[in-house]
């Protein structure tokens, strides 16, 4: 047991030290989204979705996520003590236009015969980070041996031949599976009355953990299909917001600029990867604190049949889709409320401040 605890710690860390180093990009690109939500048309209304402005600060807001695969591959090779150079193209080439273009015309895509799973790698961490880890033990393996004139050659070619089938036939297949089991166990849920929707709202965090957030929109529009969503829009604006809270309350107890810039990019931004990915999910104490809340946030929002009837962001101001004919925003709040602080209440008893 020991033993199992001690494997599941060091894959934790060795998954957040790949992302950590992200970070400033993450919150940059974050707080660009706040900046986007506040003075956009769902609050001030300065910027108009018309205004070129608009659309400039939205497309490079969203860079900062598009081009994760990138950006992990960068860091993963740093941890696995690898050519980093290596690790950006096995990313990049996961976003490469032209799969992204194939992909989207509903092409089917093959390797040496091998089927090529039709899936977007965009925005997301651990497709990447996996691909990349599996790179480094064949880019070193073939850097060590590989002798001679060639060797500048060989060792990088080979590795991507390699790498192709892996990260394109394997990793990407085994996405395609999680995501359509993820699907199949969110309308399950949506059955399971107030009880599925708080174990829906506790999940979450471990669903944007492996990746699957496009799981999480492909099941959004099955359920917006019916004129209303009754379970799991909502519980991501719970979860980012209940996020944002228990990292809140660890920068009362840290008094780190980067942790109170995470909490207000997911709570406002609704963008959950610098705070999760970043603090949290290192922290078992923050990542029980962020669950609780969300079960909380999640049982009563489910028992007052709080339902979403349009998409928007996942931040704080998410919860405007409540309004509609059979849902409620009072009972929204009231639910955002007491997730946010039983999970910033309990985060913060259980830890300690850095100068005790």
């Amino acid at each position: 047991m020991k033993k199992i605890k001690k494997t599941i710690s060091k894959i934790i860390s060795s998954l957040a030290d790949c992302i950590v180093p992200t970070l400033p990009i993450l919150i940059g690109a974050g707080m660009l989204k706040v900046i986007v939500i506040i003075f956009g048309p769902t609050v001030l209304n300065v910027l108009k979705e018309e205004m070129p402005t608009y659309a400039v600060l939205n497309f490079v807001a969203d860079a900062g996520y598009y081009f994760m695969p990138i950006y992990v591959g960068i860091s993963t090779a740093e941890v696995f003590k690898t050519n980093k150079y290596m690790g950006a193209f096995v990313g990049g080439m996961l976003l490469s236009p032209q799969f992204v273009e194939l992909v989207d015309s509903g092409t089917k895509l093959s390797f040496l015969k091998i089927s090529i799973a039709s899936t977007s790698y965009g925005n997301q961490v651990l497709p990447s980070v996996i691909a990349v880890a599996i790179m480094s033990y064949i880019y070193n393996f073939l850097n060590k041996y590989v002798k001679g004139n060639l060797k500048a050659l060989i060792t990088p070619l080979v590795t991507i031949l390699i790498m192709i089938p892996i990260a394109f036939c394997e990793i990407g297949p085994l996405g395609v599976l999680m995501s359509d089991a993820l699907v199949d166990l969110i309308m399950k849920l949506k059955d399971l009355g107030a009880i599925g929707y708080g174990i829906m709202c506790a999940i979450i965090p471990f669903i944007t953990i492996a990746g699957l957030g496009g799981a999480n929109l492909s099941a959004m529009l099955i359920l917006a299909a019916s004129g209303c969503d009754p379970i799991l829009f909502f519980s991501n604006v719970l979860y980012n917001n209940i996020l944002g809270f228990v990292t809140l309350a660890l920068y009362f107890k840290k008094k780190d600029s980067q942790t109170l810039a995470a909490a207000i990019t997911s709570a406002i931004g609704g963008t959950s990867e610098p705070a999760i990915f970043g603090i949290v999910m290192k922290d078992i104490r923050a990542l029980s604190a962020l669950v609780i809340g969300d079960f909380v946030a999640g049982l009563y929002a489910g028992i007052m049949s709080v339902k979403t009837y349009a998409m928007a962001s996942f931040g704080t101001f998410g919860i405007i889709t409540t309004i509609g004919p059979d849902s409620s925003i009072l009972h929204a709040g009231i639910a955002m409320v007491l997730g946010c602080v039983t999970g910033f209440i309990i985060c913060f008893v259980t830890h300690k401040s850095t100068h005790e």
